[in-house]
């Protein structure tokens, strides 16, 4: 079948499934099992039948110690009702419709779901060699608390061999990972051996020695190698068992139905060996030969995406009420600017009010749990997404002592209706169960879901600004004279271009002045340092209330306008004289609760050119920076020690001499502009002749 006809078929099968399919998950059977045999399947209901009735045909020595779980990742699907009819039929077998995740992350479902003191999963197009069910259950029964990870020998398409008993840990292809036959399998086949890693078609544990998948895995690929060393790091090993073999189908004669795509792969390997402590480098070198000219988009595309400062926390949810649609896609798009992934959790149907966000909050641990979040924010649909919410929530978390499992976060005002909640797991049952018991025993009254979690111990915390607000700036705030003064960089006319089109449409933007940094083309560096200054200077002329100073050549708005909306907002409402747009991804210095600091200054974000000044520091910087016409020596000493406004507000604020807030990391991209390291010479000698 060809790339066109495949694709027809695809879409033949979404428009097939356009209508209303109503399937409901199966509740527990309530019968103790030994083993779970756990399939996860997407669109692929022909696989998933032979592979269950395979093992209700060939292994029904073992039926009695198992049950099946089912779990359909496209359930909006047609087959959808007949996979769900597996339930009628067969003994112990759960049918679980699941949508919050389409990735390789579902597998972490499974063992969610899954009651058997052991889980077997397996992909919904593997077929089981007779006898390995009963094998791998011996095994267990010979090991009951072991902390392996089993795995079996792939047979060849026509069963008759082994075709891989492992995977040798090299790159093949853009994969990690390369098959591989051990001939202790054919030696000995009655005896385990350990191996370094193996495809995950099929594979089991004991259910509490799972580590886990990383959750902010997307779409597939990635996980072979990563989850075998998890293994090993919690003091398990990989294990092969040469009588536990499997058949693995690899065609798909209409193609894969699901997303699989190199930016989806490489995100989850640098995700997950960053987690596990592989070098990502290799990561790098293998792409970079396997891709070729593609791959430096697509790095910086993975690697822009493993340093979202959201992936700190397991989600952000947004407590809402299904009976009112608006508020919630006016939330849900103000996440969507800003390049936020938000869920929606609402309480159940017959819930009164006032407790509706109480069920809400409910619902909202239960889906953390099943999702094996470490900890969860959240919000009201009732506020406004702030743009630089994430940022600053990343710092919260990395501020917040480990011992602190709920914590309430408000701002100034002793108001806590509009706060930002966060609860780590080792929370979630106590709450959860506490609050479904208080809701029983109060029956009716008024509810204030964080003032009911500070009566349970939760820790508050109070900032000088609210995360989560209403806000509109008005034409009468001073932040609405905004300037934007644009420092060109080169003779490029179309960069030029392209910049003004889009700071231009910056909401209330009074102007958009071009500053030339090109006067000595030979030492860019040293008109670059002069423009800086010229850019305070123009902005005070102009009587501006504030100015925007960034190099013509970053992507500032690229998250979104609404992050610079809120660095005005906090420029002019908070009485910072500066805010350093700021881009370093691993800051740590200062305090985020202390009274002087709302994100944090750090010495490690001078490599950014992006600095948003109050009017009422104009003169203080004008003062402090030489004039490098009148003062050409002691300009030169100022650009040598900082080339930038960037990097001199750093030592400035940490004097004294400035108020600055640092939103780090900020909006502005990171980039060596710089590269002379003898300005202040070529300086000197050009305005001493």
């Amino acid at each position: 079948m060809s790339e066109f006809d495949a694709a027809l078929h695809r879409a033949l099968k979404k428009l097939q499934s356009a209508g209303t399919v109503k399937v409901k998950e199966t509740p527990p059977h309530g019968k103790p099992v030994d083993l779970t045999i756990a399939i996860a399947t997407y669109d692929d209901f022909d696989g998933a039948y032979f592979t269950i009735h395979s093992i209700l045909t060939h292994h029904r020595e073992v039926l009695d110690r198992v049950e099946f779980v089912l779990l359909d990742n496209f359930p909006e699907g047609l087959p959808a009702p007949m996979l769900e009819s597996f339930a009628k039929y067969v003994d112990r077998f759960r049918y679980i419709p699941f949508t919050e995740v389409r990735s390789t992350a579902v597998r972490d479902v499974l063992f969610r779901k899954a009651t058997g003191k052991y889980v077997l999963v397996l992909d919904s197009h593997v077929i089981l060699s007779p006898g390995s069910l009963e094998s791998l259950l011996d095994y267990f029964d010979a090991h009951p608390e072991t902390d392996d990870l089993l795995q079996g020998p792939m047979l060849s398409q026509d069963s008759s061999h082994i075709a891989a008993t492992h995977m040798e840990p090299v790159w093949r292809r853009g994969m990690f990972g390369a098959w591989g036959v051990d001939p202790r399998a054919k030696e000995n086949p009655d005896v385990p051996f350990e191996i370094p890693m193996q495809g995950l078609g099929s594979f089991a544990c004991r259910r509490e020695a799972w580590p886990g998948l990383n959750s902010h895995f997307t779409g597939f690929g990635g996980e072979e190698g990563y989850i075998h060393e998890k293994f090993r790091i919690n003091g398990g090993k990989v294990v092969c068992l040469p009588s536990f073999g499997w058949l693995h189908r690899f065609e798909r004669p209409a193609g894969v139905p699901y997303r699989i795509n190199w930016d989806d792969r490489i995100h989850n390997y640098l995700l997950g060996w960053q987690e596990i402590g592989w070098d990502v480098e290799s990561v790098h070198r293998q792409f970079s030969k396997h891709l070729g000219n593609s791959y430096p988009s697509i790095r910086e595309r993975a690697e822009r995406s493993v340093q979202k400062p959201e992936l700190i926390f397991g989600g952000l949810l947004v407590l809402s009420d299904d009976r009112r649609v608006a508020p919630w896609r006016s939330c849900l798009a103000e996440a969507e600017s800003v390049d936020v992934a938000v869920h929606r959790v609402v309480p159940a149907e017959d819930t009164e009010d006032p407790w509706r966000p109480a069920g809400a909050f409910v619902a909202g641990i239960d889906k953390a749990i099943l999702l094996g979040w470490k900890s969860v924010v959240f919000l009201s649909e009732h506020n406004v997404i702030d743009g630089a919410l994430p940022y600053k929530l990343r710092n919260v978390m990395i501020d917040l002592a480990e011992d602190v499992d709920c914590a309430v976060i408000h701002g100034a005002e002793n108001d806590v209706s509009g706060a930002v909640l966060i609860v780590r797991s080792s929370a979630y049952e106590r709450l959860r169960d506490r609050l479904s018991d208080y809701i029983t025993r109060m029956g009716e009254g008024e509810f204030s879901l964080p003032v009911w979690l500070v009566s349970e111990g939760a820790s508050v915390v109070t900032l000088k600004h609210d995360l989560a607000r209403r806000r509109a700036l008005s034409g009468d705030d001073p932040a609405a004279t905004m300037g934007v003064a644009l420092v060109n960089l080169d003779t490029d006319r179309e960069s030029w271009s392209h910049s003004w089109r889009k700071f231009n449409r910056l909401a209330n933007t009074a102007g958009v002045e071009r500053i030339s940094a090109c006067e000595d083309r030979a030492n860019p560096a040293i008109g670059f340092a002069v423009s800086w200054r010229r850019a305070i200077t123009r902005a005070a002329e102009k009587e501006w209330g504030s100015v925007l100073v960034a190099a013509d050549n970053l992507d500032l708005l690229d998250v979104s306008s609404s992050i610079l909306d809120s660095a005005r907002s906090e420029l002019d409402n908070l009485e910072w004289d500066v805010v350093h747009l700021g881009h370093d991804p691993k800051s740590q210095d200062g305090t985020l609760f202390g009274d002087s600091s709302l994100i944090r200054v750090s010495a490690e974000n001078r490599g950014v050119h992006a600095v948003l000044v109050n009017s009422r520091a104009y003169e203080t910087l004008l003062v402090a920076i030489p004039d490098p016409e009148s003062q050409s020596a002691e300009f030169a000493q100022w650009a040598g020690r900082y080339r930038s406004l960037a990097e001199f507000v750093v030592d400035a604020g940490a004097s004294g001499m400035l108020t600055c807030l640092s939103l780090s990391p900020g909006i502005a991209t990171n980039r060596t502009l710089l590269r002379s390291g003898a300005l202040e010479s070529e300086y000197s000698r050009r305005f001493t002749l």
